[in-house]
């Protein structure tokens, strides 16, 4: 009697889940995002299709976890194979993705969408002893770089990778929104749902409206200081950001160095420059030690405070819904704070 009980248990189980599974609806299309920047312009545009299981949309690199050094997994590698679209940045940290993409043979995306291909790039900057050559032209008294000098001398006899970064300029995020728009409506139109063309256009110029909002709010900050200069001790993942905004700076690293650790030159130079200019603080990025910082703060007695690159975001961030926008109010506020 007992086995018969069990065997109608498992039956009404089964019978529960298959007709759940029935009911569940079938997604339009599939989209798999590389990094942050990616998932959260596609996640702007698809709005409540993103949520309600019209379209399914996946992040590769996890919330937390560092983007340079990331390796997919066999899983990884079958949801881009098997994207309806498939984006990504296209820099130093996606180098995995065209190997993945040459080895996928017929088994690759239906569409790729490279987000570099829609911006004008520039080359990554180098700092202190990241090119010996160029440690004299970093020394004490100095300043490192402006807006108006990532392009030079220094760049065109040091080449570097193209910096990825694209996306921490507002402009070049609204030339992102719109390229976005475009894949995710041509992938609608291919799968047999043009009507989401409508909902994505309203999302997308939504969007961008928030963009040049925040846009906005940190130019007004940025005029409001007397010295438009940051000092990052941390990596600098910030060149297209200001480019955009007219800042000077200097940096421990450029962008995509995997270096942790910094020289007593590296150090001394930022120190000396922070005193020289008597700024009321340094800046790392989110997801580091940020020891680098406070060693240099407590050195110079200023604050040490947090700017987002959105790169990628902390699993909390991440489960809070913090979008490129609501990160970039963050960096409003910071450098209200942080500039003199």
């Amino acid at each position: 009697m007992k086995s018969l009980k069990s065997f109608l248990l498992l039956c009404v189980c089964a019978a529960f889940f298959s007709c759940t599974r029935k009911n569940q609806p079938e997604a339009a299309f599939s989209v798999t995002a590389s990094t942050f920047p990616c998932y959260d312009a596609a996640r702007a545009v698809l709005g409540s299709a993103a949520t309600d299981g019209t379209v399914g949309l996946k992040l590769l690199v996890k919330p937390g976890t560092e983007v340079h050094s990331f390796d997919p997994s066999p899983a990884d590698i079958i949801a881009v194979q098997k994207s309806s679209l498939f984006i990504y940045a296209g820099g130093e940290s996606d180098e995995w993705v065209e190997k993945v993409l040459e080895s996928g043979g017929s088994e690759s995306p239906a569409k790729k969408l490279r987000l570099m291909e829609f911006v004008e790039t520039a080359d990554e900057v180098s700092f202190g002893e990241e090119d010996a050559e160029d440690e004299e032209e970093h020394s004490h008294g100095k300043e490192a770089h402006s807006a108006d000098e990532n392009l030079s001398a220094e760049s065109a006899e040091n080449p570097h990778e193209q910096d990825e970064h694209i996306w921490t300029s507002p402009a070049n995020e609204l030339k992102i929104i719109d390229a976005v728009y475009e894949a995710l409506c041509e992938t609608a139109r291919n799968a047999g749902k043009p009507e989401l063309c409508a909902s994505f256009e309203m999302n997308a110029n939504k969007y961008k409206e928030e963009i040049s909002s925040v846009a906005e709010k940190t130019a007004a900050v940025i005029a409001a200081a007397q010295e438009q200069y940051i000092v990052m001790a941390d990596r600098f993942p910030f060149l297209y950001f200001a480019n955009y905004y007219g800042l000077s700076f200097d940096a421990a690293f450029s962008g995509c160095s995997t270096a942790v650790e910094a020289s007593t030159a590296t150090i001394s130079r930022l120190i000396d420059t922070v005193k020289a200019k008597n700024l009321p603080a340094v800046f790392y990025i989110e997801l580091g030690n940020h020891k680098i910082a406070d060693s240099i703060a407590e050195a110079c007695n200023v604050s040490a405070i947090e700017l987002q690159s959105c790169q990628n975001v902390s699993k909390k961030d991440f489960d809070a819904g913090e979008t490129w926008v609501s990160l970039m109010e963050r960096n409003a506020d910071a450098l209200k704070k942080g500039l003199r």
